[in-house]
């Protein structure tokens, strides 16, 4: 090897290296926590229980009356039942 070609694999180093940087920084500031607002959800989800007043994603409030794999059945009224997604209730709407 010359010296040549040992300055210029260190160098080739050096380029990846913000590159590398970036990455890092793209995965503990955007992804890690996403992650942790995603699994902190999912166990949100688990909890529910009948009777709980929640708050959908497009601002609907409701209590739920029976909860399904994938869905719930929210009354909104008196005698009005409608059929939502889990992944779209927000909170409970205590917390509002």
């Amino acid at each position: 090897m010359t010296p040549q070609t040992a300055g210029g694999s260190s160098s080739a180093l050096l380029n990846l290296l913000p590159i590398l940087l970036f990455v890092v920084f793209l995965y503990l500031l955007i992804i890690l926590p996403q992650k942790r607002r995603q699994k902190k959800h999912q166990q949100f989800l688990s909890q529910l229980k009948e009777g709980d007043r929640v708050v959908l994603s497009g601002g609907l409030l409701g209590t739920v009356k029976s909860i399904g794999d994938r869905s719930i059945e929210l009354e909104i009224a008196p005698g009005v039942v409608v059929t939502a997604l889990k992944q779209t209730i927000l909170s409970l709407a205590t917390e509002i």
